[in-house]
């Protein structure tokens, strides 16, 4: 009998229970971020900021941009892209929302711009084994300085080089210097210049040479055409020049007991592939007895057309080159400066 009258009294207790509304949940800010950081960050002057943000709620919140660095009302999800501040200030970006009943959830971040440095850093040229990479830059330009002498220069383009097409084949000492445009002052202690490797290390193998009394054979080691020159390099003209297809070689008599071999691959204005080589001939035992380089007794031809070699047309001069091997390599370091290829 108590159960029972306990049940009545407790049943309209328990229906009012029932029908109750439920609690209203606080809207829930899922994210926030500013370039991607949902906390407090540094930045450099004047860079933009992307601002993105997520609200969930039980009902339709209202979402507020608050903060210095921006504000209205805004849709419960979103992005947008804003100024950042300017050297050496700070704004502040908030994100506030509130729902039907007052509920309200809030979150801020704080964004800060660098102090202007007293000058420019240029950006750096990496130097990844024998690859070199040039930088663009709208603050800087840059060139080679050549044996050291960083006051002359000569324009590279930003681009992926080849340490041996920069070094003609790695014989000579190549500088890339950082040089600031007018109005640009540079940061103290910026690095400005960098060395390109040179030498062996970063010389490409094109071809082998071996040598026989009064002359020597050429043979292509690549799987692409060479272009060859051999000759007195201090000399206006080049005794020969021809092209080797893959594997093929060639001998050629020659009066010098010294000369210098050159070997290119691919288009002079796209990235070349250099070898260059100091090459000993000896001059004993030739036919007409021993002579000097060059010497009045030397009984072969020193054309290279006579002297066995395929004629090889270049600007229509038959063999001979109409400059001489040290302005082959001026235009080397033209082709140098052209954009990379690669």
């Amino acid at each position: 009998m108590r159960r029972l009258v306990l049940s009545l009294l407790l049943a309209p207790l328990l229906c009012l229970v029932g029908l109750a509304a439920p609690a209203s949940a606080a809207p829930v800010i899922q994210e926030f971020t500013v370039n991607g950081s949902s906390t407090d960050l540094t930045l450099q002057p004047g860079e933009e900021l992307d601002i993105v943000w997520d609200v969930t709620s039980t009902e339709t919140p209202t979402v507020t941009a608050t903060g210095t660095g921006w504000s209205g009302t805004l849709d419960p999800s979103g992005t947008q892209r804003v100024a950042g501040p300017e050297a050496g200030e700070s704004l502040t970006f908030g994100l506030e929302t509130t729902d039907s009943t007052g509920t309200t959830s809030a979150t801020t971040i704080t964004v800060t711009a660098q102090d202007e440095p007293d000058g420019v850093t240029p950006p750096p040229v990496v130097v990844q084994g024998c690859t070199v990479v040039v930088p663009r830059s709208d603050s800087f330009d840059y060139g080679l300085a050549y044996f050291g002498d960083t006051e002359d220069t000569e324009p590279i383009e930003a681009g992926t080089y080849r340490a041996s097409s920069l070094t003609f084949g790695g014989t000579i000492d190549v500088t890339i210097v950082a040089e600031p445009r007018a109005d640009v002052t540079v940061a103290d202690g910026a690095v400005t210049t960098w060395d390109v490797p040179s030498g062996e290390d970063c010389q490409s193998e094109l071809f082998s040479v071996s040598t026989a009394p009064c002359s020597f054979t050429v043979r292509n080691i690549t799987g692409s055409p060479i272009e060859f020159l051999y000759g007195d390099g201090d000399a206006e003209r080049a005794d020969g020049q021809f092209t080797l297809a893959p594997g093929q070689q060639r001998t050629v008599k020659t009066p010098r007991a010294a000369l210098l071999a050159i070997g290119l691959v691919g288009d002079a204005e796209e990235d070349p592939e250099f070898q260059i080589l100091d090459v000993r001939v000896p001059q004993t035992g030739c036919d007409g007895g021993a002579v000097g380089a060059g010497g009045d007794a030397w009984p072969f031809p020193t054309n290279a057309p006579a002297a066995g070699v395929t004629v090889a047309e270049h600007d229509g001069t038959p063999a001979w080159l109409p400059v001489g091997l040290l302005v082959v390599l001026g235009l080397a370091a033209g082709a140098a400066r052209g954009r990379a290829s690669r």
